[in-house]
């Protein structure tokens, strides 16, 4: 049976059940309600380590609170300390093997004083972006990876009813200060909502000064939703989106609603086009298909807004083809979608970023991606069964029952990183 609170009809429906609904959909559990030990955007007057060191603890206080003393098992085989490492912020100096400080010779093609502040979406962490910062970090062994975890993330999903994305941006803003006097270019990459967040966060100050090329892989500049206007008003009579199921080690299964109306709030800049035009070299991906977020207005942006003359945008196509009104350039770069071999139908929005081979989210990974089957033997047979394809959300309806994932890793993913390294070495060559 569906859960009360799972929305499926639109939010044009929660402001019609108003208060009641807002009762029925209470939720005892301490996952649902705020901690009142939310992660919070880090104080100015500390260090990048020590803000990585903290926010581990709090994660760790957490879950252990609300999870781990509760249920024996709530994250599957994943324990505290794995949900920990896959939530937490990081900060990964260059590989002393591979590179030695000081060396100009070696920049930019190795990442000699290269920062790379990766950025999560909505829902997520800092995980969602660990496979490209591993293979950027094989590339570009000189160069320094800082990861920062936004705010009401990484313990509980209640803790996304109290954020703004105010506190997102400020938390941007220290990954963006957190770079030493060796670091001279500055590449932030960002997935769905974080692609948003880099985006405001170039035209603040001297940044765009300090940014040689941004990686936006999902942007998260609009939803998909044409509803999603309503949810700064939902919020005040409805607590969430969809509740889920809560046992992924790396990413909520939940949307707050208050959460979802400061994404709205965040990206309607780019929806309006209130923004100043981007001189900067910028790399995205999306894939034709994506059910969370807007990709007619990802090619708008690359083709339009985005003026400097380097850019590049992989279109992944899949059923849905672009918007007729939408903008067409030299710019973009389109694949396909389905694979025989991965067993892919098209690209889901949460599939760009992932590795095949990621023991969690890749191919027959631990963690599938069941959620939208409320039966429950369909359910067990899309986590377990042997005839399972990938795809998004708009190939449900007409995929055999129980035999459809929804994907979470990207079978082009080496193609993809290949582009992505050339574009980025091309960048920092010419800005060196």
């Amino acid at each position: 049976m569906v859960s009360p609170c799972v929305m499926k009809t639109g939010l044009r429906a929660v402001m019609m059940c108003g208060l009641m609904v807002l009762a029925a959909c209470s939720d005892p559990d301490p996952q649902f309600s705020p901690s009142g030990a939310a992660v919070s955007p880090p104080s100015t007057d500390i260090s990048f380590d020590e803000y990585v060191r903290t926010t581990r603890q709090q994660i760790r206080d957490v879950l252990n609170r609300t999870r781990f003393s509760a249920e024996e098992k709530p994250f599957g085989a994943s324990d505290i300390d794995q949900v920990v490492e896959m939530r937490a912020p990081y900060a990964i100096s260059p590989d002393s093997e591979s590179c030695e400080i000081g060396t100009s010779a070696l920049a930019p093609s190795k990442g000699q004083a290269v920062g790379f502040l990766m950025v999560h979406g909505l829902t997520d962490s800092p995980y969602w972006l660990s496979n490209i910062r591993n293979d950027l970090r094989t590339r570009f062994p000189c160069a320094t990876f800082h990861g920062v975890l936004l705010p009401g993330h990484g313990t509980v999903p209640g803790d996304l009813m109290d954020i703004t994305y105010q506190d997102w941006l400020e938390t941007v803003r220290f990954g963006m200060d957190s770079f030493g006097s060796r670091i001279d270019h500055i590449i932030p990459v960002g997935y769905s909502t974080g692609a948003a967040l880099i985006g405001h966060i170039y035209h603040e100050e001297d940044n765009a000064k300090r940014i040689s090329a941004m990686i936006m892989l999902s942007p998260g500049l609009a939803a998909k939703s044409a509803q999603a206007w309503l949810t700064p008003y939902a919020r005040y009579v409805q607590n969430w989106v969809g509740q889920g199921s809560e046992h992924d080690p790396a990413k909520y299964g939940s949307m707050a609603m208050n959460a979802a109306a400061e994404f709205y709030l965040l990206t309607k800049p780019f929806a309006t086009n209130d923004l100043p035009e981007f001189d900067v070299p910028v790399f995205g991906v999306v894939s034709s298909d994506d059910q969370t977020i807007n990709p007619g207005l990802v090619r708008d942006f690359i083709c339009q807004k985005v003026t400097a003359p380097q850019k590049h945008l992989i279109w992944y196509q899949g059923e849905i083809p672009p918007p007729g009104d939408s903008a067409n350039c030299q710019a973009i770069d389109q694949a396909t979608s389905k694979t025989i071999e991965m067993r892919t139908l098209n690209h889901a929005h949460t599939a760009i970023t992932m590795s095949p081979t990621d023991p969690f989210y890749g191919l027959d990974g631990s963690v599938p991606d069941c959620g939208h089957y409320d039966e429950n033997s369909a359910r067990s047979h899309c986590q377990t069964g042997t005839d399972i394809l990938y795809g998004e959300r708009n190939l449900f309806d007409t995929a055999p029952n129980g035999t459809l994932r929804r994907g979470t890793f990207n079978p082009d993913f080496a193609g993809m990183m290949d582009k992505m390294t050339t574009f980025i070495t091309t960048a920092l060559t010419e800005n060196d």
